[in-house]
């Protein structure tokens, strides 16, 4: 009988996850757990800032304190988001970390630290081990931090008043780098050695992170995977309009500032999602109604996180200059165009494609301009036209806007970076699987995170079959956050040498079935879009804000 108690015992052992040892925190101890596979300690969802109904649209307040032992074994805390339909899911105290640290970490030597911005847009995603399980990179020796942080409008209400400055999310973003600063030596981390990465929205608020004045000094490193604060959907142009247009859901018609925030501040976080509505062709990235970044008003006491345009403050140096990494895939609008368009399309009106940050003086050079975009992308004869689609989207969306941002900072730095482009198509592309254009070859918009990323939510039990890229990928991601260089030497899983690249069209590593070398982009796609934006890009950013971004590349 013993016997069978003690083997009892044991299996009941293995299913319960043990406890992580006790980490002294400026807000108070906090405990953990062991991963299921005993290689890392997981400390999930420790509070690192506090919003309330006093700060809903403002900077975050300090974390709370406790006397008692914080269990930090929350894996699901998510900001509030619209799920599936018109539910509405989500805690408004959200503002939560995860911490990752290997077992077998010595004592005194402290690791290289990878802070993750998460992706969705700006109204959805999580830092969460949901998606993003940072199995991988922890068993590369690095400690790993997911943030949460606050996404549509009470993350980015921007009305340039005391009540709602603007960038509520990124500030939340800072407030974590501040606590990390604070707080990961505790968890074995080097707060001097901190790498800050994402995609998509993620890569947007890297970016925006490198430019703000608040958050200097927060990190060392940065990583653009597939978004630059130049895209359209990455920073909204006129601010009012866009809260005047969530009013209107409401019944009124009004651009007074203090106006609008009396109406949206007495509404709750699920009416004010489930009021923004979407129209055909017109979701995520296209959305006529995105609460994102905003460049912010003057405001006496307040700290911007960004109190100038993009690309005036690279023009003038003014930015953490950082050792970086920047890339996308080479189908990026696979997610986007299957959203909009489904998988198929007949008729195509250029005209409709443009975005906010393109003003023509006239219908005429409107028209124009639409028949140029005509000319490039759609000029077969082919009936079909959804690749072509999915190239236009790719240009517009992600690769011209990591164009023009990329070579900005190349003329204003001293510091090294590296250019990338993915498009290995394997059996983990989920993206590109689950948007039905699996007959497309290379890499969807997010296809890369499933082979850096082990998700917590869902299996994939054939991601066994692409250990190697997932190997790969990790190891060049981490390599960089110790050392500065992605692949310090070679390997048989690294045969060659990225080199950083400062030549007009830079030379990038092509990540697919092997390791090669190409030039980042195509030059006649560059060429439209550079005159096209230099002619008619979009000057006012709301607030007296101006930009100055003709001759890019």
């Amino acid at each position: 009988m013993n016997k069978w108690v003690a083997l009892f015992s044991l299996i009941a052992a293995n299913l319960v996850q043990q406890p992580a040892p006790l980490v002294r925190t400026s807000s108070g101890l906090v405990r953990g757990r062991v991963s299921e596979n005993g290689r890392f300690y997981q400390y999930f969802g420790i509070p690192y800032a506090t919003v309330n109904e006093t700060n809903r649209f403002q900077a975050p307040l300090p974390p709370p304190r406790w006397d008692d032992v914080f269990e930090a074994v929350d894996e699901n805390t998510r900001c509030p988001q619209r799920m599936v339909g018109s539910v509405v899911l989500g805690d408004p105290d959200c503002l939560k970390v995860y911490v990752y640290t290997p077992v077998h970490a010595k004592p005194l030597v402290r690791l290289p630290v990878m802070v993750y911005i998460h992706g969705g847009c700006f109204f959805e995603g999580t830092g969460t081990a949901f998606l993003y399980g940072a199995d991988y990179f922890v068993e590369q020796g690095v400690v790993f931090v997911g943030v949460n942080y606050r996404l549509n409008v009470e993350g980015f209400l921007c009305l340039g008043t005391k009540e709602a400055p603007g960038n509520a999310g990124l500030k939340d973003q800072i407030a974590a780098l501040k606590w990390i600063q604070e707080n990961i030596g505790a968890f074995g981390g080097d707060p001097d050695n901190v790498t800050v990465f994402g995609e998509s929205a993620g890569a947007v608020s890297t970016s925006f992170l490198i430019l703000s004045p608040s958050a200097r000094g927060l990190f060392h490193k940065a990583i653009l995977q597939s978004g630059s604060t130049l895209a359209p959907w990455g920073i909204q142009h006129d601010p009012i309009k866009t809260a005047s247009s969530l009013a209107k859901e409401f019944g009124y018609d009004t651009k007074d500032p203090y106006e609008i925030y009396s109406i949206l501040s007495n509404k709750s976080v699920h009416e004010l999602i489930s009021a923004i509505k979407y129209s055909k062709h017109r979701n995520y990235i296209t959305a006529e109604t995105l609460f994102v970044p905003c460049v912010e008003a003057a405001l006496p006491g307040e700290s911007p996180a960004l109190p100038a345009p993009p690309a005036d403050l690279i023009r003038a140096g003014n930015y953490s200059k950082v050792p970086m990494i920047i890339g996308f895939n080479d189908n990026e609008g696979i997610y986007f165009v299957a959203k909009d368009y489904g998988n198929s399309l007949k008729e195509v009106d250029t005209n409709e494609l443009f975005q906010p940050d393109l003003e023509f003086p006239s219908e005429e050079e409107r028209n124009m301009t639409a028949e140029r975009v005509r000319q490039h992308y759609f000029s077969s004869d082919n009936e079909e036209k959804i690749t072509d689609m999915v190239d236009l989207y790719s240009d517009l969306h992600f690769k011209m806007p990591a164009v023009f941002e990329s070579r900005l900072y190349s003329e204003t730095t001293d510091q090294p970076i590296y250019y990338y482009l993915f498009k290995y198509g394997g059996y983990i592309n989920m993206p590109k699987i689950i948007s039905r254009m699996g007959f497309l070859r290379g890499a969807s918009h997010a296809d890369e995170l499933f082979y850096m990323f082990k998700p917590h939510a869902f299996p994939l039990p054939h991601r066994y079959l692409e250990n190697s890229m997932i190997k790969r990928m990790v190891s060049l991601w981490t390599n960089f956050a110790k050392f500065s260089d992605p692949t310090p030497k070679k390997s048989a899983l690294l045969p060659l040498r990225w080199e950083p690249s400062r030549e007009s069209n830079p030379v990038a590593l092509v990540i697919d079935k092997s390791l090669t070398t190409a030039p980042m982009w195509d030059e006649a796609a560059v060429r439209l879009w550079n005159e096209t934006y230099t002619k008619y890009r979009r000057r006012h950013y709301g607030f007296g804000h101006y930009s100055d971004l003709s001759n890019d590349v």
